[in-house]
This record gives structure tokens, sequence and C-alpha cells, in this order.
């Protein structure tokens, strides 16, 4: 239905997985050199920047050759992505999609191949958690992005068919989280997985109101650091072993956790990953700025993404025998909720305060880029860079929508500014909170 084709890619990667580390690295530079001759045949943005820098495809010979090019920013999406596309590939026949997790969409294409390879990995890492498709799975989720994709029609069909039951995580509150619980029982998945807060959440609920009743093979968090002390609830709540996985929107599954849970095996066959502090390539136990090229999409090649997060390579070999090359630690991804007080129902709740947004965007408010800072519980200041075309109208409909998100015990006040700086990791936080969460 799809036209993709999962399975083959599936098949493939089932037995590169146990290839040594030496022959992955030869599988991928060849599929690298592919990658930089096709972007720069048929990619504009690709070939005049190979020209402006005097390189040729030919001229990389080995991974450090690769900081030969710049990093591929948001902004640079955002401002070239026509000249991104390949002239290879009629649009048509690419998957448009949208990224916005750190309050400023991007949009991107992709192809068919490139998304059968990104599930194709997606599943792969699932194995290593014995999730098995058509296992039931309860999932936590919350993207606005994801949630309109469920509502299509050959996605409510492919959830049914997949046993997926998604429970929206927009909304934490303790009234919602014993509901949670309540769809469990009943739903009784093999598989929970979700945003790694709401699947605390839900897993310190279970634990202070003494229900065992949910005993999935296991859990599988998403889109935020488990911290280790996080991982000790779930899995006492549960009563099985938590799997972390890494992805991105843009690049699909690039790093998850085996059975040893030694560290996070990379996707080799599909991305490259690199460290990088002050543009220069870090040792091993070092941290670093984690840089992307995906080594399969040639609709929309992305050579050297960053993607805003910190991680740090691992020397060790996993007991799994798997030669996929190991992250130690991946840092910089949490994505946090807003707690506040809802005073008609006399209890604090936590919502996700930056999905508002990501609806403001699709409504066109020429808004740059936001930082929501909670600083008291009943108190959020935005920090709003103004975009081209922006008036006080937009100001006021911005603030009646997120009141009625956030709620009439918030206040919420309204900084504009010139640029909202990176945190200490080189991230743009879209929320900070000074306000401990509930949960």
């Amino acid at each position: 239905m799809r036209g993709t084709s999962r399975f083959r890619c599936g098949n493939v990667l089932k037995k590169t997985q146990w290839l040594s580390q030496e022959k992955l690295e030869i599988l991928q530079k060849k599929q690298l050199h592919l990658l930089l001759q096709h972007a720069y045949d048929t990619v504009p943005y690709y070939h005049n920047l190979f020209r402006k820098k005097s390189l040729k495809p030919t001229d990389f010979r080995s991974i450090d050759d690769l900081s030969k090019i710049p990093v591929l920013t948001k902004d640079d999406i955002r401002n070239n992505s026509s000249d991104l596309l390949s002239k290879g590939y009629p649009q048509s026949n690419l998957i448009r999609y949208r990224s916005g997790g750190t309050g400023n969409p991007i949009r991107f294409y992709i192809t068919k191949e490139q998304s059968s390879w990104e599930i194709a990995a997606e599943f792969r890492a699932y194995g290593w958690a014995n999730y098995r498709l058509g296992d039931r799975c309860f999932m936590f989720w919350g993207s606005p992005i994801d949630k309109a994709k469920y509502k299509t029609m050959i996605g409510s069909f492919t959830k049914t068919l997949e046993r997926i039951q998604v429970s929206d995580s927009y909304l934490m509150s303790k009234e919602n989280v014993s509901t949670y619980a309540d769809s469990l029982r009943v739903f009784n998945p093999e598989i929970v997985r979700g945003y790694t807060t709401s699947v605390l959440t839900v897993a310190k609920y279970l634990l202070e109101n003494k229900d065992d009743f949910v005993r999935p093979k296991s859990v599988i968090t998403h889109a935020e650091t488990l911290f280790d002390s996080d991982r000790k609830i779930i899995e006492e709540a549960f009563d099985c072993p938590v799997f972390d996985y890494y992805g991105s929107r843009e690049i699909g599954a690039m790093a998850a956790e085996c059975e040893e849970h030694c560290g996070y095996h990379i996707s080799m066959e599909n991305v490259l990953i690199e460290l990088e502090k002050d543009g220069e390539h870090v040792a091993a136990g070092e941290k670093g700025a984690i840089i992307i090229t995906s080594l399969r999409n040639f609709g929309m090649p992305f050579l050297r993404y960053r993607v805003g997060d910190i991680g740090v390579f691992s020397e060790e070999k996993c007991n799994c025998g798997r030669g996929l090359s190991l992250l130690s630690s991946i840092e910089g991804r949490v994505a946090d909720f807003m707690t506040v007080y809802d005073k008609q129902k006399d209890q604090i709740v936590t919502v996700g305060p930056m999905y508002p947004f990501f609806e403001i965007a699709a409504m066109k408010i020429p808004i740059e880029s936001y930082q929501v800072i909670q600083e008291k519980i009943d108190e959020v200041v935005i920090k709003i860079v103004k975009g081209n075309g922006y008036s006080s109208k937009d100001t006021a409909f911005l603030l009646g929508y997120v009141n009625q998100v956030f709620g009439e015990n918030v206040e919420v006040h309204i900084d504009f500014v010139d640029h909202i700086a990176p945190s200490a990791s080189g991230k743009r936080s879209s929320f900070v909170s000074k306000v401990s969460s509930v949960y």
C-alpha cells in the first residue's frame, strides 16, 4: 500500500548487522561515495558548494575528509529547500515530511527507497527489544504531525493491522493517567512504547496505586533522554526490560539499544555519524555535537546534518556480537512538559508547551523562532523572534490561542527578541522550566 520495500530491506539489515565493524565500514564508505557523486551530479546546492570549495567526490577518501564540507543546519534547509532537491527525481515521486521539534519547523523530502530503509532499521531495532510486527503495542505519543497521519484512511488501517493503540500524551493529567491505565488493562499490550516522560508518568502511577496488571515483554522509549533512575522506575512498574531508541524525523532510525544494554548500536548501513567539538572530530569517550549523513536519501541528500544533539562514541565491543559501532550515550534531547495548576479540576497537570506552536506554524503566523520559559507554576514568558509581516494582530491571536491551551490559570507574557541563544549543549531548547515537575 505504501509502495515501499521494508521487508526486502529488513532482510538485508538482519544479515549485515552480524558483519564485523570493519566490513560494515567498507559498506558504509561505498554507499557514501555513491551519495557524494550523486549529490555533485544532480543536487544544485552541493554542486555549487563543491565547486566553490574546489572539491570533487573523488577527494573524499576517508571519513575525516567529510569535514571539508560545512555542516548542514535547519536554516540551510529552509533557505535552500529547492536547491537541495535532486534533479534526478521528479518531486511528485518524493514523500513530503515536516519536522519542528525545536519550535521552528522545516520541510523536506525523502524517496520511497529511503523510507523503506528507515522503517527496516526501525523495526530491526524493535526486534532487539523482542518486538515483532503484529505484537499488541500500546503507544504514548503526542506529536500533531503523527496524530494527523493516524487519522488518514491508510494510517488508521495500518494502525489497526499492526495492532497499535495510540494514546494522546499531549495532556498528561492524573485523570488522564488513570484512563491510560484502564486502557492498558483492557488492551493488554505485549509492547509499550512512547515518549520517555509519558511512559515514566504512567509507570509512577502504576507503582503508587500498586497496579501490576500490565506485564509487556518490553518497553521502548523514544524522543527524550532516558535517565538511569527513570529506567529503574519503568522496569519496576512494568516488570520488563526498557530499550531506548534514537531517531529523528529527518533521518529516521539512527541508533538503539540491544538486549545487552551496553550503548546504542548505530544503523551504519543507513547513516554515518560524526561527533564534533569546535569544528574537530572528538575521540571516543568525549562529548561532541552529532553530525549525521543520511546514506539512503538520494532525493534530498542531507550531508553532515547537525541534528542539535550531543553524543559520545564508545570503544567497547558489544557482547551481542553485532558489528555495528556504538554510542555510549546521547544527550540534549529532553522534551520537557510544563507543570500547571488547573483550578477547575483542582489538580496539577502537565502539558507539552511546544505543541501549540506546531499548529501556529501551520497557520502561517510569521514567527522565526520561539522559546517558552516557565518562571512560576502560573507564569510563562514566550520569547519570540518576529518574522516578516508580523503585526499586533498576530500577537492578539497568539495570546488567545496559547491561553486556550495553557488554561486561564497561567499568566502569559510575550517578550520580543532579536535572537534566541542556544543552551550549553548547543541546542536551542523550545522549553525551559524553572518549576519542578509534579511527576
